[in-house]
């Protein structure tokens, strides 16, 4: 584990050592590990809409392969699920 250190005024670290209960290195990791988190996630590219449109396109030409069918994705998730848990049922 490294060590990061950082200065405080002396009232402020008098206010500090009068709350001996509280784990303060504990507190700024877990803090520290927030703000860091925070950071990336706001620093993470922008979704592209482009591809977003993509998607939603080869979503809909999909779907659409199934219009008509009679094929019901409900049933068959349950038919899948019966198939795969059916072993759960055997003696």
């Amino acid at each position: 584990m490294s060590i990061i250190s950082f200065r405080v005024d002396k009232r402020l670290k008098a206010r500090i050592d009068r709350l001996r209960h509280i784990n303060w290195s504990e507190l700024l990791r877990r803090y520290v590990e927030t703000v860091v988190e925070q950071e990336e996630r706001r620093m993470r590219p922008a979704k592209d809409p482009a591809a977003i449109k993509r998607a939603i396109q080869e979503m809909d030409r999909l779907a659409g392969m199934s219009e008509g069918s009679g094929w019901i994705a409900e049933e068959e998730v349950v038919r899948w699920r019966r198939r795969r848990y059916s072993y759960l049922t055997r003696a």
